[in-house]
């Protein structure tokens, strides 16, 4: 079978793991270009990867016909803008988290690959580790019996520095902050395993930073199977703490991995059961990039596609409006609600930018 052609637009730190996977499967894929507003970083890139072929201009890219599949790995602001140019281009898309800013863009770029007929994935890495495999088929058995609880732990350490970068920190550019982008794992993990969320109760706000976008938000949700969830986020949290926690009737089981029964007997039982679920074959981008090149070559879904990173999009605008308006959010989010668009999102922002927590 004919190598696909990858084009990757966006040569920053995260573009070395999507070259990286990519070159791992080379014996079905073929590295060709790389676009980023930096030409000299994109062809640095190109020249480390072996790729043919650099630009400043990401349109250059998507107009060679030998790329079938482009990697976005670009900030949050122009992923939207470059996955449904890839789309209508005829390119399969897999973009990096958060897949975009709004869900109104989130919805274009779904539209635009059904009606295209490509594929959209996004980067969530932590759906494909032995942790999330072990406690979904925990929970889809009935094995710990019905949860009720489920604690989210966020906690990051990122210096003034780190918001240096020109697009860090800002609602027009990152389009939010701890939670959207550095919880969203955390988020995306827990939605994995939980299922929607129906409700949503939360503050945000910015305490050691000098930037726009939030350094610290809590949230409190419940799920549509009738759970509770607290969801604790932070960049600014020293030293970082990083848990998923479901409690259920019988005991607890978390990210990292640890499980807990209330009948310790029953423990030996089950742990002797979770050695014959099968491990993944790879892990962190590659095993993302892998399972995203084999839906490509037979017409699958990817296990995350457009639908799956759209959820903890939601969650996120959820947690955004509450804090906002001080009330409790119902999900979905309707496309008339004024936060369903980012230019909603950042006006409420603005309008109550010395009070977001007050």
């Amino acid at each position: 079978m004919e190598r696909l052609g990858i084009g990757i637009i966006g040569a920053g730190g995260i573009a070395s793991a999507h070259a990286s996977a990519w070159l791992a499967l080379s014996d079905n894929c073929q590295l060709i270009a790389f676009a980023d507003q930096d030409v000299r970083r994109a062809q640095e890139r190109a020249e480390q990867f072996g790729a043919q072929f650099w630009s400043s201009n990401p349109y250059d890219l998507l107009a060679r016909s030998e790329i079938q599949i482009v990697s976005i790995c670009t900030p949050p602001f122009n992923h939207a803008e470059l996955a449904i140019a890839a789309l209508e281009a005829g390119k399969h898309v897999l973009v990096e988290k958060p897949m975009c800013c709004s869900l109104e863009e989130a919805d274009k770029m779904i539209e635009t690959a059904k009606r295209n007929e490509r594929l959209l994935g996004v980067v969530f890495q932590w759906r494909f580790t032995p942790e999330f495999s072990r406690i979904k088929t925990l929970l889809e058995q009935g094995k710990l019996g019905k949860p009720f609880l489920a604690i989210m732990i966020s906690f990051w350490w990122r210096t003034n520095e780190y918001f240096q970068v020109w697009w860090r920190g800002t609602w027009e550019k990152e389009c939010g902050g701890s939670v959207i982008n550095h919880a969203i794992h955390h988020i995306d993990f827990l939605l994995g395993l939980m299922g929607d969320v129906k409700c949503v109760w939360a503050g945000v706000g910015v305490f050691a930073h000098e930037i726009e976008t939030e350094d610290a938000a809590v949230a409190t949700v419940k799920f549509a199977n009738g759970s509770l969830g607290a969801l604790l986020a932070s960049t600014a949290t020293y030293p970082e703490e990083h848990r998923v926690t479901i409690y259920c009737e019988l005991g607890s089981v978390s990210l990292p991995w640890q499980m807990n029964l209330v009948d310790s007997r029953y423990q030996s039982e089950l742990e002797e059961w979770l050695r014959h679920i099968p491990r993944p074959e790879h892990g962190g981008h590659m095993a993302v990039i892998s399972d995203f090149l084999s839906a490509v070559r037979t017409g699958r879904k990817p296990l995350v596609d457009g639908n799956e990173g759209r959820r903890s999009i939601e969650l996120a605008v959820g947690i955004y409006k509450s804090a906002i308006t001080g009330q409790p959010v119902n999900l979905p989010i309707l496309p008339d609600d004024p936060f369903y668009t980012k230019s909603g999102l950042t006006e409420a922002v603005k309008a109550k930018r010395k009070g977001i927590c007050s």
